[in-house]
Order: structure tokens, then C-alpha cells, then sequence
């Protein structure tokens, strides 16, 4: 949406009521409750794994990662999360100036973004496909709620192979390398999904452990019920900005529990950091 009278563009809440209460008193509520409840070990992550299902799925996770972050001053929070509409290899980059939550409107750094955008010929600027997708919005009340005057950089990608992934993984170098101390990293991906249980939870086992080794290629390889945010992971792995970083597993659940109908497919989830190197 255009405001006319300034002309500031906005991307507005569009899973709000949805995936997270519309109303910003319950949403406040329900997003206090979950931090309430998160206790992860550390709280210094120069990146987090948070997933992005709706709040009844996996908004304790959510909590829990972004609180692993919550000790220290954050100005930038770029977030990194897969377009689930379109099988491309390009990145997108947002033409907005805000991304707006019922908690308020959060800033986007046009600074960072367009220095982004003049790394290299991946990225595509552009608000349909953020219009369009809900892997970013779902993350913003926990940042507002935790990091209220830091600024937003929303990074959509498709399912770029190594060369775009590698890409991507120099322009963040580039543009944050010399100011990480203030920069938070959040990856939102879900782990794998299938209509069988056990191979639901196979094929995340898989995909925890090519994170525990750093196997990036594994990541990138793709396919049906995969996780839909794994080529966010090898992009973030591929930084220098991670390379001194340990990774920490916080907590992971399925679907199962929270599923309105017992024909929709098992989907998992996990929590996780990389924490400064001791």
C-alpha cells in the first residue's frame, strides 16, 4: 500500500488473523506468553533458525529463537526466508519503506537494500512477491516486540542453486561484515513435511545434521516436502560472518498436536542459534 500523502510504500500485515491474533492486545499477549515461557541457554546468537508457522504450530519456537538473540543491541535484523509461490532462483528485495505488524510499523534499512541491490544481478526489487508471502511477516511481532527501534532488511529467495546461493552469501559479507556487532541474521525456515510420520522426521533428522556439518550442498539439493527454507540455510552458512559461529539446536516439535485435521501432512520444526565462538 501507498501512502500518497508522503509517499512512503508499506507493506501491510496480510497473515494477520491468520497465522497471528490481529489485535494488537492479544497479539502482545500471545507474544509476551511465548517469551515469557522461551529459556534458551544464551542469549548473544549472531543468527538464529526460527520457523514460520502459524503462532499455534510454532510460536513457542519462534520465541525461543528470537530470545536467544535478545541480549544484545541489534539495529539491523536481516531476515533470510524462502518464497513458497515460485520456483526461481532469484532473490527479491523490497520496495517498501515499512513492513507493518498490528504492533506497529517496523522501518525498512533502504540503505542496506540498495547496497544489496548493487552487488550483483541475483536480486530483483520489487513488493509483489513480499506481498505475496508470509515467511517474513510471521517473524516481525517477536522483532518489534524485542528489538523495537532496529530497522528491517527482508531478503525473499526462490530455490537459487550454489551459484546464486554463494552469491548472495558474498553480498551479505559485503554489506554487514563490517557492522555484525549490531546486525542480527534470522533464517526462517520449517524442517521437512510428508503424510508419513517417519519420514517426516527422517528427512529433518537429515537436515539438522547437514546443519550440525555445515554440508551446504546437501542443503541445496530441494525436492517435494524438503525444507522450504534449506537454501536460506546454506546461504547464511556460506557468510563469512558465521565462520567462527557454533550452532546450537534449542528445541524442535511437529505438527502433530497442533493439526486441525488429521489428513494434513506432518510438518517439523526447530529452534536454533549460532552463537559467538568461546
Amino acid at each position: 500500500m501507498d501512502d500518497q500523502s508522503k509517499g512512503i510504500k508499506v507493506r501491510e500485515a496480510i497473515v494477520a488473523g491468520i497465522f497471528y491474533p490481529e489485535d494488537p492486545s492479544e497479539l502482545g499477549a500471545a507474544v509476551h506468553a511465548h517469551l515469557a515461557e522461551a529459556s534458551p541457554p544464551r542469549t548473544d546468537a549472531q543468527a538464529v533458525l526460527s520457523p514460520h508457522a502459524g503462532f499455534s504450530y510454532s510460536g513457542n519456537l519462534e520465541a525461543l529463537a528470537w530470545k536467544a538473540a535478545s541480549g544484545r543491541r541489534i539495529d539491523t535484523v536481516v531476515i533470510i526466508a524462502p518464497r513458497h509461490r515460485l520456483d526461481s532462483s532469484e532473490v527479491y528485495l523490497p520496495e517498501s519503506d515499512f513492513f507493518e505488524t498490528p504492533l506497529g510499523s517496523i522501518p525498512v534499512d533502504r540503505a542496506a537494500i540498495e547496497e544489496l541491490e548493487s552487488c550483483g544481478m541475483i536480486f530483483r526489487m520489487g513488493d509483489i512477491p513480499h506481498f505475496e508471502e508470509h515467511s517474513i511477516e510471521v517473524q516481525l511481532p517477536f522483532m518489534r516486540s524485542l528489538f523495537p527501534e532496529a530497522s528491517l532488511v527482508p531478503v525473499l529467495t526462490g530455490t537459487p542453486g550454489k551459484p546464486v546461493s554463494n552469491a548472495l552469501a558474498c553480498a551479505l559479507d559485503l554489506v554487514f561484515y563490517e557492522r555484525m556487532a549490531s546486525v542480527l541474521f534470522v533464517v526462517s525456515t520449517d524442517l521437512a513435511s510428508s503424510a508419513d510420520a517417519r519420514e517426516a522426521g527422517r528427512r529433518s533428522d537429515a537436515f539438522l545434521e547437514s546443519i550440525r556439518v555445515r554440508n551446504t550442498d546437501a542443503m541445496l539439493v530441494g525436492g517435494e516436502g524438503s525444507p522450504c527454507g534449506s537454501a536460506c540455510v546454506a546461504t547464511i552458512l556460506s557468510t563469512m560472518i558465521l565462520r567462527d559461529a557454533s550452532w546450537t539446536l534449542l528445541q524442535r516439535i511437529d505438527s502433530r498436536a497442533a493439526r486441525a485435521n488429521p489428513d494434513e501432512k506432518i510438518v517439523h520444526y526447530a529452534a536454533g542459534a549460532w552463537f559467538p565462538g568461546v
